[in-house]
């Protein structure tokens, strides 16, 4: 199997790094967004709406979404990002990452307007209260001991927060620094970071 992706795309990132918690034997293939390559005729047949990340299946198939490439997965075992007896908690807080956290972020990642800042920092306030609320008895991750599926948007979420100024509650610095902790989590940081600053000249406030 192979995916198709760009280590400073938020969606992609939730990708890989699932894909490394869980241990996949996937191939990485990298694509390059800023020379059109989202728009070519193969690509488009495998993800229609010229979206990554996107993973071409061993039976001939293509799924895309992050989401439902990571459920992909652990369909066919083992299960590692869905804890037994955690799956709605996992996908509740997924979902809520994706809409509220890394939708807010990744708009103002790259439309420095004060009118996006205001909408992502009062969003996200609102979601990362969940998030401590959550945390506040002393687990290290959403559904215990082990990153799982619940984590992933909120990983990536701050760790771009970080990038682009955009506050933190203490108790979700804190959390950030635990899920870095972690080798693929700290890959993905690292992956990330050069292509933050080779694309700030482009996303400078107008």
């Amino acid at each position: 199997m192979r995916l198709h992706y760009h280590p400073l795309s938020s969606y992609s990132r939730k990708a890989t790094i699932g894909i490394g918690l869980r241990g996949d034997p996937i191939e990485l293939v990298v694509l390059d967004p800023f020379k059109g390559e989202l728009k070519t005729p193969a690509f488009l047949a495998m993800s229609p709406f010229g979206k990554m990340p996107v993973l071409e299946t061993d039976d001939g198939g293509s799924i895309f979404e992050s989401s439902s490439i990571l459920e992909y997965l652990e369909d066919r075992g083992p299960r590692r990002l869905l804890p037994k007896g955690q799956e709605l908690r996992a996908r509740r807080f997924d979902r809520l990452g994706d809409l509220y956290l890394l939708d807010p972020i990744g708009k103002y990642f790259w439309e420095k307007s004060d009118t996006v800042r205001e909408k992502a920092v009062t969003t996200t306030a609102r979601a990362w209260a969940l998030w401590e609320r959550e945390l506040a008895d002393g687990r290290p991750f959403l559904c215990g001991d082990a990153i799982t599926l619940a984590d992933l948007s909120a990983a990536v979420a701050a760790y771009y927060a970080g990038t682009e100024g955009l506050p933190l509650p203490e108790a979700i610095v804190r959390y950030e620094a635990r899920l870095e902790a972690n080798p693929v989590l700290r890959a993905s940081c690292e992956a990330a970071g050069p292509f933050v600053e080779s694309t700030k000249p482009m996303r400078l406030k107008k």
